[in-house]
């Protein structure tokens, strides 16, 4: 993971949490008994709102942030198991589960073991933030609190580690679509919107009562939208935004009206419009998928011959 971004590797402690410190923000790292030769490893990288990061601690450590202030941030545990703790609250997470630390909580690793090693995700709090507006359809007045352990099996869960994969596969691929700042964007959204709909927090029964039901007229705001510009790389909170109504009404009326999920709409109409560019023969196929918002190319061809019965590269060729 992050290949491309090694920062150091077989690192001292002392040079494992100056770079930790610098990629993220202070944090008090020490050693649970004496200090040992350097194995730490740290990869990472910012984009405008996110930092992505994967450590291995070289040996037994404590790494306290205390209040960060500044972001959301989500440890994914890769190997070993390691003990997390915020405000009375503690959790341990083996290889595979996930913890979420709130900017005004406290944020402490009490035993992250030799050999353990993690993916830490820092969101910027704004972004999460407006996030949430968008997907209630109003402002919020209460601070955001995040459940601490995060259950990556469920559905949602798993939909936000795939998301989180797929930023990381764009981000050692710097001449693909993520050099782009419209699709940077979009990934840092959709985290954040993957974030609030996949883990419990105290707006979660808000997010799925819903608000005012969402009417026809909305529902036509969004496909007009939608058809207009396929290109565009929408989230669902950027919809139910644009609709003027929550997520969960707007999702409700679409199933109602159209017979679709709004980002199952979104696209269909992006495979469409991708099918009429090959079948006039003056485009290639990456470049064209990738123009609209397919990112991921198996992805996009599975569902390309899903919906047409036939590969991309073939009405390509046929055109």
């Amino acid at each position: 993971m992050l290949r491309r971004h090694a920062i150091c590797e077989r690192a001292s402690l002392e040079e494992f949490r100056h770079e930790l410190n610098a990629l993220y923000y202070p944090a008090r790292v020490e050693p649970l008994g004496r200090a040992r030769a350097g194995r730490g490893l740290l990869r990472g990288v910012r984009t405008e709102h996110l930092t992505v990061g994967v450590m291995r601690f070289g040996q037994p450590t404590l790494v306290d942030p205390g209040r960060t202030g500044a972001g959301y941030h989500v440890n994914v545990t890769l190997a070993g198991r390691i003990a997390n703790a915020t405000d009375g609250e503690d959790t341990v997470a083996a290889a595979g589960e996930a913890t979420v630390f709130a900017p005004h909580r406290t944020h402490r690793l009490d035993h992250c073991p030799e050999g353990a090693a993690q993916l830490g995700i820092r969101i910027d709090r704004d972004l999460v933030d407006r996030e949430l507006e968008a997907l209630l359809g109003r402002p919020v007045r209460v601070p955001l609190e995040f459940a601490l352990a995060f259950d990556l099996t469920t559905p949602a869960g798993r939909a936000w580690r795939a998301a989180l994969d797929l930023l990381l596969a764009e981000l050692d691929e710097p001449d693909g679509p993520i050099g782009r700042a419209a699709v940077r964007s979009f990934h840092e959204r959709q985290l954040a919107t993957g974030l609030l709909l996949a883990q419990r927090h105290n707006h979660t029964d808000a997010l799925r009562g819903g608000g005012a039901p969402a009417t026809p007229r909305a529902v036509r705001r969004v496909v007009d939208l939608v058809q207009g510009d396929p290109q565009r790389p929408y989230t669902l909170g950027d919809l139910a935004r644009a609709a003027g109504v929550s997520a969960r009404r707007l999702q409700e009326a679409f199933r109602e009206h159209v017979g679709a999920t709004p980002m199952e709409y979104l696209r269909s109409v992006r495979l469409d419009r991708v099918r009429e560019e090959l079948r006039r023969g003056d485009v290639a196929v990456t470049e064209c998928a990738h123009r609209f918002g397919f990112t991921h190319l198996g992805r996009f061809a599975a569902a390309y011959r899903e919906r047409f019965g036939e590969l991309p590269s073939q009405t390509a060729r046929n055109a």
